[in-house]
């Protein structure tokens, strides 16, 4: 059954500001991380953060919106963000989907939802490999972010 599971990697970084987020986005865009492979996952500032980082175009980076009661909305996105999303709205999913126990998974979702909902914004990756997962880290890193973290999921 191991064999038969699509691997996905992403890098994530949690944002106070807006100017912060949309300077990082810029430098990812600029080294060939695309709109479509990148997600902005917000609260009542997902509306803010869809107009500061030009949300309209081919290039456009979707914003996915939290609501209080934890149902997330998004526009059309990849299977591959559309998994990390349906993962992190859902406590059970991490451990079905990602074999072993899920105890740390299941912490950097609560994590990341805790950081929305006390206002954040998270951008989110999705990279290709371990290898461009390393080079989107050092981009996130350089930019001004309360923390980065890596992240793979088997489904």
């Amino acid at each position: 059954m191991a064999d038969e599971l699509k691997r996905y990697w992403f890098i994530a970084a949690v944002f106070r500001e807006t100017r912060d987020l949309v300077s990082t986005v810029a430098e990812l865009r600029g080294n060939g991380f695309a709109g479509k492979r990148l997600l902005i996952v917000a609260n009542d500032r997902a509306e803010d953060a869809r107009k500061a980082v030009d949300g309209t175009g081919v290039d456009a980076v979707p914003v996915a919106a939290v609501y209080a009661d934890g149902a997330i909305a998004s526009s059309k996105l990849p299977v591959e963000l559309r998994t990390l999303l349906e993962a992190m709205g859902n406590g059970d999913a991490p451990e079905e989907r990602c074999g072993g126990d899920g105890e740390g998974k299941s912490q950097v979702y609560a994590q990341l939802r805790q950081d929305v909902a006390d206002g954040a914004l998270i951008l989110i990756a999705s990279v290709a490999g371990p290898d461009e997962q390393l080079i989107g880290a050092r981009i996130l890193l350089r930019g001004t972010c309360e923390c980065v973290l890596t992240h793979e999921i088997a489904a």
